[in-house]
């Protein structure tokens, strides 16, 4: 796996899962120790919504946003015991923020806080907010839809997750709406999305504003290994960058099917996927014939170094 061009990946809200961490956890004193890390941080039993849940608490958005970047960094860490860097690093929404640990250009515990802010500032405007998942509708089609509802409110392509799956974000009614439109017109499918909010739209433009504050009392460090922004889908090699990608990222479309495109340009000829298995799938969907892997639990990652 050395010998690759990897681009590491991580995913964002939605791969927690009870149990989470808990592999590593068992096998791994250098997990133990961040786990107490990210706990003395935060002050939060994060373990026990980990390993315990219930589900709906490890849901919360001030909750899993944490988890998952713990998480994350956690196997991020492990890879490179093992002597496995990558070349270049993306993640999708909150995974960008382990994308950023693994550029070199976040600590974990500045990290950890800006991912906590961020969890509260998104959850503080999330009322009356929705998203679902549109699976095999065109892009073009899709827009179409998405005008005709715009003069009644805010409706947004939110996440190009691949040619087969794009999300839309906005007022809960909106979103309602229109799922109930494509399920009952035939051609293609709606997913309600089980989220607390309209994230990456417009609606989290306040949210975005109160974290900016926390963006410019950060210390962003120099990148060392490019990183692919979800707002351009563009590499970013300067560090100058960051604070106005991440206040936008909260309210701009995740261009991640872009971003994939872009690692294929460059020659990426391995995609692993750290902390779920979500993103390996839209890599499949989007790039065709393309190698992936992912590590979820202790056991994949065994199986990855064998690769």
């Amino acid at each position: 796996m050395s010998e690759k061009r990897i681009a590491f990946i991580f995913p964002g809200q939605g791969c927690q899962y009870v149990g989470m961490g808990k592999s590593f956890y068992q096998e791994s004193i250098l997990a133990q120790n961040i786990f107490q890390e990210a706990e003395d941080i935060l002050g939060l039993p994060l373990r026990k919504y980990c390993f315990e849940g219930p589900l709906e608490e490890l849901t919360d958005t001030r909750i899993a946003q944490p988890a998952i970047l713990t998480v994350e960094y956690m196997i991020l860490c492990l890879l490179k015991e093992e002597g496995i860097f990558p070349s270049w690093v993306a993640g999708h929404s909150l995974g960008e923020y382990a994308a950023l640990i693994a550029s070199g250009a976040l600590k974990f515990s500045d990290a950890l806080l800006l991912v906590r802010k961020r969890a509260e500032y998104m959850a503080s405007v999330a009322a009356n907010g929705g998203m679902a998942a549109i699976l095999n509708i065109p892009c073009a089609e899709l827009e179409e839809m998405i005008k005709e509802l715009q003069p009644d409110g805010i409706i947004e392509l939110a996440n190009y997750n691949s040619p087969a799956q794009i999300v839309v974000s906005g007022e809960k009614e909106l979103v309602d709406s229109l799922v109930v439109r494509i399920n009952q017109g035939g051609k293609g499918r709606a997913i309600p999305l089980e989220v607390q909010g309209a994230f990456h739209s417009s609606l989290m433009k306040p949210a975005a504003k109160e974290f900016r504050n926390e963006l410019k009392r950060t210390s962003f460090l120099p990148i060392k290994i490019p990183i692919i922004s979800n707002v351009t889908a563009e590499e970013v090699l300067s560090s100058e960058m960051l604070p106005e990608l991440l206040e936008k990222q909260i309210y701009s479309p995740v261009r991640w099917m872009y971003s994939l495109k872009k690692l294929d340009l460059l020659d990426c000829n391995l995609f692993l996927e750290i902390g779920g298995r979500i993103l390996s799938g839209m890599v499949k969907k989007t790039l065709m014939g393309a190698n992936t892997c992912w590590i979820r639990e202790m056991e994949d990652f065994k199986k990855c170094l064998q690769k």
